[in-house]
């Protein structure tokens, strides 16, 4: 593992040590380093919380205390308040994309600067590539964390915890007050039901060693902002390009690699549908994954978006020509396929009990569930920004928001 520059490894230490609002971001590179258990000596030992990106998800557990959630666009109440207010923040493995970073918008997830960047990864050309560096650590996640662990002292420890008391307490309520935010979609209890309903009953029953694979759009989003992951590599999404077609092989993959561990894919109807004829590889070779496909009758991520910049949508709704919603039935389709373990719920209170049977059976299984178009993200609000550039024909509403955060974005 390459190993950082003993001068980086203190300065970085040194500049957290002076922060009263320092802040981890975990990116991608502190799950593929294996960094999980470093990561949760450190921020233990200095009172710092984490965030995190897509790809960063699961290296710290999110039922961690100083687990801010996940931050960018879509990010968390919590997560996006911690990372824009931070005046010092270490980046492990994060590159700072546009939806990591909420297009740079200063504010909006991050301010730097003002606030001070200490930036590790294991490739010297990220370092400073889209904020400025104060300190830039080039090393193996892992590695670099290890290395500051070794030159901390017990004494940095106790200053930390008396410095930053009350900004733990913050975290809490800033946590407490997101869990409130959600509740409404979380419990909801009638018919369609919500995304974020349906993805509460599959955390009820999947062990925390559990895996999932997240497909793109809403599903993809609503997972990164409100599914709990406790362990790193058990959340296996198709990251920034968010690309359809993804979820249904990862899911495969993931049970070839790991045949004792469950696998649940996760994906909008629209998604499933690219590469659906897959479920005949699970009936051939009898791979139990379970399939749990959301289905909204559309590809509503798009018809939102459609909505967003300009008020309509164009062919991002299945409907037939009278205007009524059409479906495959997905269920049906499965036992075609020859999956015995094959069910379409339409009442949240007969989720939990289909997803456990489609657990328990051991066999490659469907869970297809009837939810809201209407409803499909985490939130009734997005949090966030993201600069998705507007058509000549945006309304002029929609173009004021616009230019006021292209005003506000950062760039070197």
């Amino acid at each position: 593992r390459p190993r950082a520059d003993s001068d980086a490894v203190e300065a970085a230490v040194r500049l957290l040590g002076s922060a009263e609002r320092p802040c981890i971001v975990a990116g991608g590179g502190a799950v593929m380093s294996d960094a999980a258990p470093e990561l949760k000596s450190l921020v233990e030992r200095l009172s710092i919380p984490v965030v995190y990106t897509w790809n960063g998800k699961g290296a710290l557990p999110d039922d961690h205390p100083l687990n801010a959630g996940t931050a960018g666009w879509p990010g968390s109440l919590p997560g996006n308040t911690i990372a824009a207010s931070a005046d010092v923040v270490l980046s492990l493995g994060c590159k700072f994309t546009d939806w990591s970073a909420s297009s740079w918008r200063r504010g909006a997830t991050f301010s730097l600067p003002p606030g001070r960047l200490v930036q590790v990864d294991i490739d010297a050309a990220e370092i400073g590539k889209n904020y400025p560096a104060e300190v830039g650590v080039v090393a193996d996640v892992k590695s670099a964390l290890s290395d500051m662990l070794a030159v901390l002292s017990p004494e940095d420890d106790r200053r930390a915890a008396r410095r930053r008391s009350g900004y733990l307490d913050e975290l809490a309520g800033l946590n407490k007050r997101w869990v409130e935010v959600l509740s409404p979609r979380r419990d909801h209890p009638g018919s369609p039901m919500t995304m974020l309903r349906v993805l509460h009953e599959l955390r009820q029953v999947l062990p925390r060693e559990g895996i999932v694979t997240v497909g793109s759009g809403h599903p993809q989003s609503s997972t990164k902002q409100a599914f709990p992951i406790y362990e790193p590599r058990t959340h296996i999404t198709s990251g920034s390009f968010s690309p359809m077609g993804f979820a249904v092989p990862a899911a495969i993959g993931a049970k070839l690699a790991k045949p004792d561990t469950p696998v649940v894919c996760i994906v909008g109807d629209g998604d499933f549908m690219m590469t659906m004829q897959e479920l005949a590889i699970c009936a051939m070779r009898d791979l139990p994954v379970v399939f749990l496909i959301l289905n909204n009758r559309g590809f509503i991520s798009i018809r939102d978006g459609q909505h967003g910049l300009m008020t309509r949508q164009i062919g991002s709704e299945f409907n037939d020509l009278a205007g009524n919603e059409y479906s495959v039935d997905f269920a049906a389709m499965a036992r075609t396929f020859g999956f015995e373990q094959a069910v379409r719920v339409a009442n949240p209170t007969d989720l939990a009990g289909a997803l456990q049977r489609a657990l328990d059976s051991n066999e490659p299984a469907v869970v297809e569930a009837l939810i809201s178009r209407d409803a499909s993200i985490a939130a009734a609000e997005v949090v966030g920004w993201w600069d998705f550039p507007l058509l000549p024909t945006a309304p002029a509403e929609v173009r004021a928001d616009y230019e006021i955060g292209l005003r506000e974005e950062q760039h070197l």
